[in-house]
């Protein structure tokens, strides 16, 4: 498992490096930002929308998605209030312990744990689940308030919306290609630009508001979801499959909103980064809890 999500650190950290050594500036993941929000992120989510399908067990590890976003915001939402962050901070806070790193962590996690067999709900999840919520909630929240136009005119959820309505059409090879290759690009420049704005400065600062994000999105809204779960009597493998990506850490893309809608930036990478780190530990923990708790059927 380790091999298949090595790239991670590596990449982070060598944009990381490239910054200590002045090799490129912090502002520079600017560019790397607008070129995620306005390019790789319309490319992939077109092209995945195009393939998204939804019906029985599926529909309930959407839901199940959902649920525990919405969960994670309302958790967070009354921290933020309560330890007095201010509307900038409180954002950023909001948006990093709501919404997981379900894909390019996600994914190897869920292969590990559970197989190519059961893969394709570890998929759904993200895509139907994490991904739409981001593109959608995540905006909205990054923005600070309901923006009609801001929001039917966020790129990414035009490349939905496009992607769905051309779902039944075939495209030339030459432009399947493009969708793949421009697609890919995401992961690694979002990594990048999360690396330039790293700081080992920031994460000692930052430390106790980002342990705080990783307590609610890796720790509480998992177990909440997991006895929610085994209570309503949904324990088969796809809903595993989804208490495993909820316990996923921050999402990167969450961090990317912050950055481009100039949130407490600060918060959002260092919890990523503690986020990735601790990952290691805490799943195994969540998981390990309820299969003592709640055996596989």
């Amino acid at each position: 498992m380790i091999d298949k999500i090595l790239f991670i650190p590596i990449i982070f950290f060598t944009a990381y490096l490239f910054k200590v050594f002045k090799i490129m500036k912090e502002n520079d993941s600017n560019v790397f930002v607008n070129f995620v929000i306005y390019f790789a992120l319309p490319a992939i989510t077109f092209d995945l929308a195009r393939d998204m399908t939804l019906g029985g067990k599926s529909a309930g590890v959407v839901l199940t998605a959902w649920s525990s976003i919405i969960l994670g915001i309302a958790i967070s939402w009354v921290v933020a209030r309560a330890i007095g962050l201010s509307p900038s901070s409180a954002r950023s806070f909001i948006l990093v312990s709501s919404f997981g790193n379900t894909a390019f962590l996600g994914y190897p996690y869920a292969l590990a744990y559970f197989g190519e067999q059961n893969f394709i709900y570890a998929v759904l999840y993200d895509q139907l689940g994490s991904f739409l919520m981001v593109i959608t909630v995540g905006f909205i929240l990054a923005v600070g308030k309901i923006e009609l136009k801001e929001v039917l005119t966020f790129p990414p959820l035009i490349a939905l919306v496009a992607g769905f309505v051309l779902k039944d059409q075939s495209f030339p090879q030459w432009l399947e290609k493009f969708l793949d290759i421009s697609g890919s690009s995401l992961i690694p420049t979002v990594l990048f630009a999360m690396g330039l704005r790293f700081s080992f400065d920031d994460l000692r600062r930052a430390f106790l508001i980002s342990a705080i994000v990783v307590s609610i999105k890796m720790v509480i809204v998992p177990l909440l979801t997991g006895g929610l779960l085994f209570a309503t009597g949904l324990w088969g493998e796809p809903f595993r499959v989804a208490l495993l990506q909820t316990s996923m850490p921050p999402m990167v893309m969450a961090g990317v909103l912050a950055l481009k809608y100039n949130l407490d930036h600060k918060i959002a990478v260092s919890s990523i980064a503690l986020g990735i780190i601790l990952s290691f530990f805490t799943t195994t923990l969540i998981m390990g809890v309820f299969n003592q708790v709640a055996p596989t059927p």
